[in-house]
């Protein structure tokens, strides 16, 4: 199988190019600031600021994001992973663990935190993998993007290419 074809549960890892993404790459140590999930269908599915959880197409981070797959996914942990996500639209963003993150990373304090209904990015995607028994960051209860990829969990099997997108692959 091409290894650039998107599968359900891939992970697209977005590098920021906003004004805003440069803070957040320095803080992470990371050239990833987003991640959304590949649900199928040309959809991905994303906990994005200023907006619920909810899809857009697959082609909207082209040229721009970077796919890393788990290898050892089975058809049934996929549908479990997608099941979660499904079940999450809608939900709202956790500023408040954005704010508890910042803290984490840029000045190694780790204060108290309640986990709750909402989720950032990465949290998302760290527990719509969880569900189907998978612990990409095993020690990080609230991982990065770039914590993601440093899973050694993770490999990236290629990119979000405009090129392909004009062929129709991602529609």
């Amino acid at each position: 199988m091409d290894p650039l074809q998107l599968q359900v549960a891939d992970l697209i890892f977005i590098r920021g190019t906003r004004w805003l993404d440069f803070p957040v790459k320095l803080v992470t140590q990371s050239q990833y600031t987003h991640v959304a999930g590949y649900v199928g269908e040309h959809q991905l599915i994303e906990a994005q600021s200023f907006r619920d959880t909810g899809y857009l197409p697959s082609a909207a981070y082209a040229g721009a994001a970077d796919v890393f797959r788990y290898p050892r996914l089975t058809s049934s942990q996929a549908a479990r992973i997608v099941r979660f996500a499904h079940h999450e639209v809608g939900s709202h963003y956790d500023y408040l663990l954005l704010g508890w993150e910042f803290f984490r990373l840029s000045l190694g304090i780790v204060l108290p935190y309640m986990k709750n209904k909402r989720r950032i990015c990465s949290t998302l995607w760290a527990d719509a993998y969880k569900s189907a028994g998978i612990a990409l960051c095993p020690t990080l209860r609230y991982p990065t993007p770039g914590d993601l990829t440093r899973s050694g969990l993770l490999r990236k099997v290629g990119s979000l290419d405009p090129k392909r997108i004009s062929r129709g692959l991602y529609r």
